[in-house]
């Protein structure tokens, strides 16, 4: 699995590697808000070709009534969601963009700082390793929710490709409504379970489609899915999301902390998501407009701990 490179400014860098997190951001609130729209075009058309669904909007239908084999508050997220385009309506998706590509001109344009900052190279592979469902407890081991989501992949580009991908998809979930129909009591349980990860991993996959015109990025997305405000019991969730991180992911992730921010206009909720730089900081690609030495960037990571990353300057020549 590749390294993914974040790249920021020199100010972000040294917050990212004194504080050893990295901060993911409600993805609602993203400077590209049609997104999520170009992903629900694709996921919508993989329903339809499959026979799950038919119609849209106001007009949605399910075949055979299949959604009510899901619990109450399940069949009113997905109708929800799939009529309204919108990411599930009890839960916020978090994420930090990345990309695979440690040198390119765009992104430092865009996003390091106009080439005055850095690409953060880290290995996450930990993260693609886990089933992305899994449930948040109490501390006394009490199931506070269940189908919680941790995904780690690369962006889909393009209609062909995102048409594949949520084939795939449908085609997993019209599987476990088959099954499901025809599971015993003893089994029932079990299957419906698997209904409501394949369903939730359709919808979540939405947060992960762009269009072709920006494949250059070779964007990856680490997102974490928590309950937002409209969730009952939203602190108590929240809080137990926070804890159950580290216990997911031990060798990766140190703690996660929860906060809002102010960005111009609008108020971005965020996770600060802490880790082990040691094990997950592999490479810092300095920009082509950035006067930071190597020397320099290798004591900022000393100062962390970090004592194993490749650091190199831009090969660009951009001014």
């Amino acid at each position: 699995m590749p390294l993914t490179h974040h790249y920021c400014s020199l100010e972000t860098a040294c917050a990212i590697i004194s504080n050893a997190s990295l901060r993911l951001c409600d993805i609602t609130k993203s400077n590209d808000s049609a997104e999520i729209t170009y992903g629900y075009a694709a996921a919508m058309d993989s329903l339809k070709r499959i026979g799950l669904i038919s119609g849209s909007g106001p007009t949605l239908e399910f075949a055979d009534h299949w959604i009510e084999l899901l619990r109450p508050e399940y069949q009113t997220m997905l109708r929800e969601a799939l009529s309204r385009h919108l990411l599930p309506p009890n839960r916020l998706c978090y994420a930090v963009c990345l990309s695979e590509r440690a040198d390119q001109l765009s992104q430092w344009r865009a996003y390091g700082d106009d080439g005055r900052g850095v690409a953060l190279g880290f290995d996450l592979s930990t993260f693609a390793q886990r089933e992305p469902s899994f449930t948040v407890c109490s501390d006394d081991g009490h199931p506070l929710e269940t189908h919680m989501m941790t995904l780690y992949r690369p962006i889909v580009y393009g209609r062909e490709r995102s048409a594949e991908c949520f084939d795939e998809l449908a085609a997993r979930m019209a599987r476990n409504v088959h099954d499901l129909r025809t599971a015993s009591a003893d089994t029932r349980d079990v299957v419906r379970a698997r209904l409501l990860d394949a369903t939730l991993e359709f919808i979540a996959a939405t947060a992960f489609c762009k269009k072709r015109f920006f494949r250059e990025e070779r964007e990856w997305r680490l997102a974490i899915w928590g309950p937002n405000a409209n969730t009952a019991g939203f602190e108590t969730l929240q809080e137990g999301l926070a804890h159950a991180l580290p216990r997911r992911f031990p060798d990766t992730v140190t703690h996660a902390r929860f906060t809002v921010l102010p960005r111009t206009d609008r108020l971005v909720p965020t996770i600060d998501l802490g880790l082990d730089l040691g094990r997950t900081l592999r490479a810092v690609m300095i920009g082509p407009r950035c006067t930071a030495s190597e020397q320099d960037i290798r004591m900022l990571l000393a100062s962390a701990g970090v004592g194993v990353a490749d650091v190199a300057h831009s090969r660009g020549t951009y001014r």
